[in-house]
């Protein structure tokens, strides 16, 4: 079977912040749009395994810390301890949200999203190799 083949203005490859606030901003701009992304949902390193997840865990461990030392602020607590179980939920909970924030923006504003690697195959033709 051959290839489907689609027309776009611009195609942009990865969905970290740069490229999918560049794709946004093509549609809005009228272009047809396609966001071409490996992963299984929008949002890149930065929001899957990197700045997100992190800012998570710490805020994790400053609520740790500050209830460990709750009574300078007049707050007793008899035991406190770190559920590293729940920690990791709470921070899969964040990084979901976020990244079906950034699914609702693609689509409200137009962009084709397109889950495959891309590359230039020529000056003027775009390939996606469609999978992750």
């Amino acid at each position: 079977m051959a290839p489907s083949q689609s027309s776009y203005d611009v195609v942009v490859i990865g969905s970290g912040p740069g490229g999918y606030v560049a794709a946004i901003r093509a549609a809005q701009l009228g272009l047809r749009t396609a966001l071409v992304e490996k992963d299984a949902a929008p949002g890149g390193t930065c929001l899957h395994r990197g700045c997100i997840p992190t800012k998570a865990m710490l805020h994790t461990a400053e609520v740790l810390d500050a209830s460990r030392h709750g009574e300078r602020f007049g707050v007793r607590s008899a035991s406190v301890a770190l559920d590293l179980d729940a920690m990791h939920a709470y921070k899969g909970r964040v990084v979901d949200q976020m990244a079906k924030g950034v699914e609702g923006l693609l689509k409200r504003n137009g962009v084709a999203s397109v889950r495959g690697f891309g590359r230039l195959a020529s000056a003027r033709m775009f390939e996606i190799l469609v999978g992750g």
